[in-house]
C-alpha cells in the first residue's frame, strides 16, 4: 500500500509540473523589428512594424525587445489617440531609453508603442501589437493590429518572420506529451501496484 501511495504522489506530482512547465514554456520574446531593430523604418515606411506584428501572434506573459541606438531612440507605450497623432501625451508607464528594452507585457488587448524623439513616430517608428489573453490561440484567432497611416514612403515590406525575430517557448510542444505521460504513469501504477 505504501508503494502504490508514492507511486500516486509521484505521479501527481509530474502531472504538476508538466502544467506548469506547459504555462511558462508557452511564453515568447519577440525582437521588434527583426534585424532592423527599433529604429525608423527604411524608406520611412509606414507600415513597416504593422506588417511585421501581423506575421506574429502576441499573448498575454510574452516579451517585446525593442533594439535600438541609444540617445538616438526610446520607447513609449501610449493610449491609442496619442499613437494615432504620435504623441508622448498621457503616456503609460516610463520611457524607455537604454536598448535593449524587454517590455513584458501583462495585459489582453491592443498595445500602442512610439519612439518618443521628433518626427520618428510620424516617420513609422510606432507599433500596435493585439495581445491575446492565451498562447493558446492560432494566429489566425488573433485580430490584426490596426494600421496606422504616416508620413512617407510606400515601399512593401516581407511579412514572413526573419531569423531570429520570434524565440518561441518550444518547449510549450512537450507539455502536452509530459501531461500524458505524467497521467499514463499515474494510471499504470493503479495497476501494477
Amino acid at each position: 500500500m505504501a508503494k502504490r501511495a508514492t507511486s500516486l504522489t509521484i505521479a501527481g506530482l509530474i502531472l504538476v509540473a508538466a502544467s506548469f512547465f506547459s504555462v511558462f514554456a508557452a511564453a515568447t520574446t519577440h525582437v521588434v523589428g527583426d534585424s532592423t531593430g527599433w529604429t525608423i523604418p527604411p524608406g520611412a515606411n509606414g507600415s513597416f512594424y504593422s506588417a511585421w506584428a501581423s506575421a506574429r501572434t502576441f499573448a498575454v506573459g510574452d516579451t517585446l525587445v525593442f533594439n535600438f541606438m541609444n540617445s538616438q531612440h526610446d520607447v513609449v507605450e501610449v493610449p491609442m489617440a496619442s499613437f494615432n497623432s504620435c504623441s508622448t501625451a498621457n503616456q503609460i508607464g516610463s520611457t524607455y531609453r537604454t536598448s535593449p528594452a524587454s517590455l513584458p507585457v501583462a495585459t489582453a488587448g491592443v498595445h500602442y508603442y512610439i519612439c518618443g524623439f521628433s518626427g520618428h513616430c510620424q516617420a513609422g517608428q510606432r507599433l500596435a501589437v493585439t495581445v491575446t489573453s492565451s498562447s493558446a490561440c492560432p494566429p489566425d484567432a488573433a485580430a490584426a493590429p490596426p494600421t496606422a497611416t504616416a508620413t512617407g514612403g510606400g515601399s512593401t515590406v516581407p511579412s514572413a518572420p526573419g531569423p531570429g525575430s520570434q524565440v518561441p517557448g518550444s518547449a510549450a510542444a512537450w507539455a502536452p506529451s509530459l501531461a500524458s505521460l505524467a497521467l499514463s504513469s499515474l494510471l499504470a501504477s493503479q495497476f501494477l501496484f
